[in-house]
């Protein structure tokens, strides 16, 4: 089932007879997101709703023996934020658009402003356009090489690449590239940017704005506890470690920006 960006596989035959059994992962949302309720509330519906979306066309219960113990939450203390970054959606979305986000005015002057600096290619118009080379200059300036990454394919796409204008590779995906004598328009451009907004990549969109030379302004620390540990009534957690951490993620001592959660526990007979 597909819930809140998470999967769900259940490999056992017999789902019912599993009694110990660990549940741990990043949920991409806080207590309200359909994975967690899945988990702790046993089952979702079509009722549900997240990001503006239905999870599921049908009810789906949740196969194992209930309830599940919050690991991170079994003892007195409150569990720390596993996700501690710079705050971004205030500068960069337009307000009450976050289930359909768009971006800020503030955001769009930055992009046209990247644009014109990144365009060379010049028009019959006079306007700067962004052609193959400025293409690859772009791409490897963010994402260290061309190939790579959501923003070189929708690139590709922005400039008129199909799938049926190249072979397929080894595992027979299309291979994408940019092509030739291809343009990526100022509108091209940012609608590669509102494809990252829309798929969450906030911070990503943050990075490419600071080594742009359009760094964003500094918001404060957005924190919560996306990453989570359950356990079955079999095992009993016994010891929890936390990872506490008040500077913006990832950072000279955090490499990721989510902290990780780490538990023993002992196995009843």
């Amino acid at each position: 089932m597909r819930c809140n960006k998470c999967f769900f596989y259940f490999a056992e035959p017999n789902p019912e007879q599993c009694t110990a059994f660990i549940v741990c992962g990043d949920f991409n949302g806080g207590p309200e997101c359909g994975a967690v309720r899945y988990l702790e509330d046993g089952f979702v519906d079509e009722s549900f709703i997240e990001d503006g979306d239905r999870v599921t066309s049908k009810r789906k219960d949740f196969p194992f023996e209930k309830p599940l113990t919050d690991v991170m939450a079994a003892s007195d203390r409150s569990p720390p934020p596993t996700l501690v970054v710079s705050e971004l959606i205030s500068t960069m979305v337009r307000s009450n658009a976050y289930e359909n986000p768009e971006f800020s005015e503030d955001m769009m002057e930055r992009l046209v402003r990247i644009y014109e600096r990144l365009a060379t290619k010049s028009q019959e118009s006079g306007c700067k356009m962004m052609d193959e080379e400025d293409v690859e200059r772009w791409l490897i300036t963010t994402n260290g090489q061309v190939g790579r990454g959501s923003e070189f394919r929708n690139a590709a796409k922005e400039m008129g690449w199909t799938e049926g204008c190249s072979a397929k590779r080894q595992d027979g995906k299309p291979h994408v590239e940019l092509p030739k004598r291809g343009i990526l328009s100022l509108e091209g451009f940012v609608n590669v940017y509102q494809a990252e907004l829309r798929q969450g990549k906030f911070w990503g969109i943050a990075h490419d704005m600071a080594v742009l030379g359009e760094p964003l302004p500094d918001a404060g620390v957005f924190q919560s506890r996306f990453d989570r540990m359950y356990c079955s009534k079999a095992l009993q957690p016994t010891a929890v470690m936390d990872f506490l951490c008040l500077d913006p993620c990832p950072n000279e001592i955090e490499p990721s920006d989510h902290l990780p959660v780490a538990a023993s526990f002992t196995l009843f007979s």
